[in-house]
Protein backbone atom coordinates (compact mmCIF):
# COMPACT_ATOMS: atom_id res chain seq x y z
CA UNK A 1 0.00 0.00 0.00
CA UNK A 2 1.49 3.38 -0.83
CA UNK A 3 0.93 6.23 1.12
CA UNK A 4 1.16 9.31 -0.75
CA UNK A 5 1.45 12.87 0.34
CA UNK A 6 -2.23 13.72 -0.71
CA UNK A 7 -3.70 10.99 1.53
CA UNK A 8 -1.68 12.10 4.58
CA UNK A 9 -2.90 15.58 4.15
CA UNK A 10 -6.13 14.78 3.60
CA UNK A 11 -5.88 12.19 6.96
CA UNK A 12 -4.49 15.32 8.79
CA UNK A 13 -7.22 17.41 7.45
CA UNK A 14 -9.97 15.11 8.66
CA UNK A 15 -8.69 14.40 11.65
CA UNK A 16 -8.30 18.02 12.84
CA UNK A 17 -11.82 18.64 11.53
CA UNK A 18 -13.07 15.73 13.73
CA UNK A 19 -11.27 16.88 16.43
CA UNK A 20 -12.79 20.09 16.57
CA UNK A 21 -16.35 18.77 16.25
CA UNK A 22 -15.35 16.47 19.19
CA UNK A 23 -14.31 19.73 20.88
CA UNK A 24 -17.67 21.34 20.44
CA UNK A 25 -19.56 17.98 22.09
CA UNK A 26 -17.07 18.74 24.98
CA UNK A 27 -17.88 22.46 25.14
CA UNK A 28 -21.87 21.80 24.76
CA UNK A 29 -21.37 19.43 27.55
CA UNK A 30 -19.47 22.10 29.74
CA UNK A 31 -21.87 24.66 29.28
CA UNK A 32 -24.89 22.52 30.33
CA UNK A 33 -22.76 21.41 33.83
CA UNK A 34 -21.66 24.93 34.57
CA UNK A 35 -25.17 27.15 33.34
CA UNK A 36 -27.23 23.97 34.92
CA UNK A 37 -28.92 24.00 31.25
CA UNK A 38 -30.08 20.66 30.01
CA UNK A 39 -27.69 17.76 28.47
CA UNK A 40 -28.07 17.00 25.17
CA UNK A 41 -29.73 13.99 24.26
CA UNK A 42 -26.64 11.84 23.11
CA UNK A 43 -25.23 12.37 26.44
CA UNK A 44 -27.52 9.50 27.54
CA UNK A 45 -26.69 7.23 24.89
CA UNK A 46 -24.52 4.42 25.72
CA UNK A 47 -23.50 4.43 22.41
CA UNK A 48 -22.71 8.42 22.14
CA UNK A 49 -19.11 7.36 21.22
CA UNK A 50 -20.07 6.40 17.65
CA UNK A 51 -22.80 9.20 17.42
CA UNK A 52 -20.82 12.80 17.37
CA UNK A 53 -18.67 13.87 14.54
CA UNK A 54 -14.83 12.10 15.72
CA UNK A 55 -16.85 9.01 16.54
CA UNK A 56 -18.72 8.62 12.88
CA UNK A 57 -14.71 9.54 11.39
CA UNK A 58 -12.99 7.29 13.29
CA UNK A 59 -15.63 4.36 12.88
CA UNK A 60 -15.77 5.19 9.02
CA UNK A 61 -11.75 4.64 8.67
CA UNK A 62 -10.67 1.76 6.34
CA UNK A 63 -7.27 3.64 5.88
CA UNK A 64 -4.33 1.05 6.53
CA UNK A 65 -2.41 4.22 7.28
CA UNK A 66 -4.79 4.73 10.28
CA UNK A 67 -6.38 1.40 11.11
CA UNK A 68 -3.97 -0.85 11.92
CA UNK A 69 -1.69 1.88 14.24
CA UNK A 70 -1.69 1.25 17.70
CA UNK A 71 -1.80 4.83 18.66
CA UNK A 72 -5.45 4.99 16.38
CA UNK A 73 -6.45 1.76 18.58
CA UNK A 74 -5.97 3.59 21.56
CA UNK A 75 -6.91 6.48 20.54
CA UNK A 76 -10.74 4.77 20.06
CA UNK A 77 -10.21 3.10 23.42
CA UNK A 78 -9.74 6.43 25.43
CA UNK A 79 -12.68 7.82 23.03
CA UNK A 80 -14.90 5.09 23.93
CA UNK A 81 -13.78 5.41 27.68
CA UNK A 82 -14.38 9.42 27.81
CA UNK A 83 -17.81 9.23 26.36
CA UNK A 84 -18.95 6.03 28.70
CA UNK A 85 -17.81 8.05 31.59
CA UNK A 86 -19.80 11.38 30.27
CA UNK A 87 -23.10 8.41 30.14
CA UNK A 88 -22.36 8.01 33.52
CA UNK A 89 -22.11 11.58 35.09
CA UNK A 90 -24.73 12.94 32.63
CA UNK A 91 -26.98 10.08 34.23
CA UNK A 92 -26.10 11.30 37.90
CA UNK A 93 -26.66 14.98 36.64
CA UNK A 94 -29.91 13.91 35.71
CA UNK A 95 -30.99 12.37 38.84
CA UNK A 96 -28.75 14.15 41.41
CA UNK A 97 -28.40 17.53 39.82
CA UNK A 98 -24.47 17.60 40.53
CA UNK A 99 -21.10 15.19 40.53
CA UNK A 100 -18.28 15.07 42.73
CA UNK A 101 -15.15 16.77 42.25
CA UNK A 102 -13.25 13.14 41.71
CA UNK A 103 -15.55 12.27 39.11
CA UNK A 104 -15.33 15.37 37.06
CA UNK A 105 -11.17 15.64 37.44
CA UNK A 106 -11.62 11.91 36.23
CA UNK A 107 -13.31 12.82 32.82
CA UNK A 108 -10.82 16.10 32.31
CA UNK A 109 -7.86 13.52 33.02
CA UNK A 110 -9.60 11.04 30.15
CA UNK A 111 -10.36 14.19 27.87
CA UNK A 112 -6.94 15.38 28.07
CA UNK A 113 -5.40 12.11 27.35
CA UNK A 114 -6.99 11.93 24.60
CA UNK A 115 -6.27 15.20 23.25
CA UNK A 116 -2.82 14.37 23.88
CA UNK A 117 -2.56 11.26 21.94
CA UNK A 118 -4.72 12.90 18.95
CA UNK A 119 -1.68 15.51 18.85
CA UNK A 120 0.99 12.81 18.83
CA UNK A 121 -0.80 10.72 16.18
CA UNK A 122 -1.20 13.95 14.10
CA UNK A 123 2.57 15.24 14.74
CA UNK A 124 3.61 11.22 13.62
CA UNK A 125 1.71 11.33 10.09
CA UNK A 126 3.34 15.50 9.88
CA UNK A 127 6.49 13.64 10.04
CA UNK A 128 5.48 11.17 7.56
CA UNK A 129 5.39 13.71 5.24
CA UNK A 130 8.70 14.76 5.86
CA UNK A 131 10.06 10.82 4.83
CA UNK A 132 8.40 10.96 1.91
CA UNK A 133 9.39 12.36 -2.02
CA UNK A 134 6.80 14.63 -3.31
CA UNK A 135 6.97 13.54 -6.86
CA UNK A 136 7.34 9.84 -6.77
CA UNK A 137 5.72 9.33 -3.09
CA UNK A 138 8.02 6.79 -2.06
CA UNK A 139 10.71 7.67 0.70
CA UNK A 140 13.49 10.24 0.20
CA UNK A 141 17.23 9.42 0.67
CA UNK A 142 17.17 10.41 4.40
CA UNK A 143 14.53 8.66 5.29
CA UNK A 144 15.49 5.41 3.69
CA UNK A 145 18.67 5.78 5.84
CA UNK A 146 16.78 4.25 8.86
CA UNK A 147 15.39 1.13 6.93
CA UNK A 148 18.80 0.47 6.02
CA UNK A 149 20.36 0.59 9.03
CA UNK A 150 17.44 -1.55 10.57
CA UNK A 151 18.38 -4.38 8.22
CA UNK A 152 22.29 -3.91 8.40
CA UNK A 153 21.91 -4.36 12.14
CA UNK A 154 19.28 -7.55 11.97
CA UNK A 155 21.59 -8.99 9.32
CA UNK A 156 24.75 -8.35 12.01
CA UNK A 157 22.39 -9.67 14.81
CA UNK A 158 20.78 -13.02 12.89
CA UNK A 159 22.64 -13.91 9.90
CA UNK A 160 20.30 -13.84 7.83
CA UNK A 161 20.84 -12.53 4.08
CA UNK A 162 20.03 -9.00 2.82
CA UNK A 163 20.59 -7.50 -0.80
CA UNK A 164 20.85 -3.38 -1.94
CA UNK A 165 20.28 -2.64 -5.81
CA UNK A 166 20.57 0.59 -7.20
CA UNK A 167 18.82 1.82 -9.98
CA UNK A 168 19.19 4.42 -12.66
CA UNK A 169 17.57 4.93 -15.60
CA UNK A 170 19.06 5.08 -19.12
CA UNK A 171 19.29 8.01 -21.02
CA UNK A 172 16.79 9.51 -18.63
CA UNK A 173 18.67 13.20 -19.34
CA UNK A 174 17.16 12.75 -23.25
CA UNK A 175 13.87 12.74 -22.39
CA UNK A 176 13.81 15.72 -20.25
CA UNK A 177 16.13 17.16 -23.50
CA UNK A 178 13.09 15.69 -25.73
CA UNK A 179 9.92 16.29 -24.20
CA UNK A 180 10.64 19.04 -21.21
CA UNK A 181 10.87 18.60 -17.42
CA UNK A 182 7.40 17.25 -16.61
CA UNK A 183 7.21 14.50 -18.50
CA UNK A 184 10.85 13.18 -16.90
CA UNK A 185 8.37 14.05 -14.26
CA UNK A 186 5.98 11.86 -15.19
CA UNK A 187 8.52 9.47 -16.11
CA UNK A 188 9.78 9.05 -12.28
CA UNK A 189 6.14 8.31 -10.98
CA UNK A 190 5.36 6.24 -13.03
CA UNK A 191 8.70 4.08 -12.55
CA UNK A 192 8.41 4.45 -8.30
CA UNK A 193 5.13 4.07 -8.93
CA UNK A 194 5.61 0.62 -10.87
CA UNK A 195 8.48 -0.66 -9.41
CA UNK A 196 7.13 -0.40 -5.38
CA UNK A 197 3.76 -1.98 -6.75
CA UNK A 198 5.59 -5.15 -7.93
CA UNK A 199 8.13 -5.21 -4.95
CA UNK A 200 7.15 -7.65 -1.81
CA UNK A 201 5.41 -6.07 1.23
CA UNK A 202 8.57 -6.19 3.16
CA UNK A 203 11.13 -5.06 0.78
CA UNK A 204 11.26 -1.16 0.29
CA UNK A 205 12.49 1.43 -1.79
CA UNK A 206 13.47 5.18 -2.05
CA UNK A 207 14.00 8.04 -4.77
CA UNK A 208 18.23 8.62 -4.21
CA UNK A 209 18.83 11.21 -6.37
CA UNK A 210 17.59 12.77 -9.67
CA UNK A 211 16.67 9.75 -11.85
CA UNK A 212 18.10 7.34 -9.36
CA UNK A 213 16.27 4.78 -6.80
CA UNK A 214 17.53 2.62 -4.00
CA UNK A 215 16.10 -0.75 -3.44
CA UNK A 216 16.36 -2.93 -0.10
CA UNK A 217 15.38 -6.72 -0.33
CA UNK A 218 15.51 -8.22 3.40
CA UNK A 219 15.87 -11.93 3.81
CA UNK A 220 17.20 -12.05 0.12
CA UNK A 221 20.25 -13.98 -1.34
CA UNK A 222 22.17 -12.79 -4.46
CA UNK A 223 20.67 -14.95 -7.06
CA UNK A 224 17.44 -14.62 -5.37
CA UNK A 225 17.79 -10.98 -5.59
CA UNK A 226 19.05 -10.88 -9.32
CA UNK A 227 15.94 -13.17 -10.13
CA UNK A 228 13.55 -10.25 -8.36
CA UNK A 229 15.25 -6.85 -10.60
CA UNK A 230 15.85 -8.57 -13.68
CA UNK A 231 12.10 -9.18 -13.37
CA UNK A 232 11.50 -5.84 -12.48
CA UNK A 233 14.13 -4.81 -15.28
CA UNK A 234 11.83 -6.42 -17.56
CA UNK A 235 8.34 -5.31 -16.91
CA UNK A 236 9.91 -1.86 -17.31
CA UNK A 237 10.18 -2.43 -20.86
CA UNK A 238 6.72 -2.71 -21.64
CA UNK A 239 5.19 -0.07 -19.08
CA UNK A 240 3.46 2.38 -20.77
CA UNK A 241 4.13 6.12 -19.86
CA UNK A 242 1.85 8.10 -21.98
CA UNK A 243 2.52 11.58 -23.67
CA UNK A 244 -0.11 14.60 -23.69
CA UNK A 245 -0.13 13.95 -27.73
CA UNK A 246 -1.46 10.32 -27.59
CA UNK A 247 1.90 8.95 -27.86
CA UNK A 248 4.41 6.89 -25.13
CA UNK A 249 7.58 6.70 -24.15
CA UNK A 250 9.52 4.13 -23.31
CA UNK A 251 12.37 3.39 -20.74
CA UNK A 252 14.75 0.94 -19.65
CA UNK A 253 17.20 0.81 -16.73
CA UNK A 254 20.44 -0.22 -15.17
CA UNK A 255 20.52 -2.00 -11.71
CA UNK A 256 23.33 -2.90 -9.73
CA UNK A 257 22.96 -5.14 -7.31
CA UNK A 258 25.15 -5.94 -3.41
CA UNK A 259 24.85 -8.36 -0.98
CA UNK A 260 24.78 -6.02 2.64
CA UNK A 261 28.25 -6.63 3.89
CA UNK A 262 28.30 -6.29 7.84
CA UNK A 263 31.97 -5.99 7.65
CA UNK A 264 31.88 -2.40 5.88
CA UNK A 265 29.79 0.15 6.62
CA UNK A 266 26.05 1.15 5.26
CA UNK A 267 27.44 3.62 2.75
CA UNK A 268 30.10 1.40 1.37
CA UNK A 269 27.45 -1.08 0.43
CA UNK A 270 25.60 1.14 -1.38
CA UNK A 271 29.00 2.69 -3.12
CA UNK A 272 29.32 -1.07 -4.08
CA UNK A 273 25.87 -1.54 -5.95
CA UNK A 274 26.42 2.15 -7.14
CA UNK A 275 29.82 0.55 -9.08
CA UNK A 276 27.58 -2.77 -9.68
CA UNK A 277 25.21 0.26 -11.28
CA UNK A 278 28.09 1.98 -13.13
CA UNK A 279 29.02 -1.70 -14.63
CA UNK A 280 25.52 -2.65 -15.46
CA UNK A 281 25.85 0.61 -17.86
CA UNK A 282 29.55 0.68 -18.95
CA UNK A 283 28.15 -2.89 -19.97
CA UNK A 284 25.18 -1.67 -22.41
CA UNK A 285 22.32 -0.38 -20.23
CA UNK A 286 19.34 -2.31 -19.50
CA UNK A 287 20.96 -5.12 -17.37
CA UNK A 288 21.46 -6.07 -13.67
CA UNK A 289 24.97 -6.40 -12.51
CA UNK A 290 26.20 -7.88 -9.15
CA UNK A 291 29.07 -6.17 -7.35
CA UNK A 292 30.37 -9.84 -6.65
CA UNK A 293 30.27 -10.73 -10.77
CA UNK A 294 31.53 -7.12 -11.77
CA UNK A 295 35.16 -7.23 -13.11
CA UNK A 296 38.12 -5.83 -10.67
CA UNK A 297 39.22 -3.23 -13.61
CA UNK A 298 35.83 -1.81 -13.34
CA UNK A 299 35.55 -1.56 -9.39
CA UNK A 300 35.99 2.06 -8.30
CA UNK A 301 36.11 2.97 -11.40
CA UNK A 302 35.23 7.01 -11.60
CA UNK A 303 31.02 6.55 -12.73
CA UNK A 304 30.74 8.92 -15.87
CA UNK A 305 28.46 6.98 -17.51
CA UNK A 306 25.27 8.38 -18.23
Amino acid sequence: MRFTTEKIKLIIQVLEQAVSEHRGWLNDWHRSLIFGQPLASTCFLKDSYRKCGFGQWYYSQSSPILSDHSVFILIGQIHRDLHNKAFVLADKIKHYGTISIKDYDFFIAKEQDFSKKIFDLRDELREVLFEIDPLTDIFNRQAFFRILSYEYERASRTGQPCCICMVDLDHFKAINDTYGHLVGDRVLRAVAHYLTGKLRPYDSMCRYGGEEFLICLPNTKLDKAKKIVNRLRIGLLSLPIDLDNDKQVKITASFGIAKMAINITINDNIIRADEALYAAKYGGRNQAIAYEEIRPALKNARRNVK
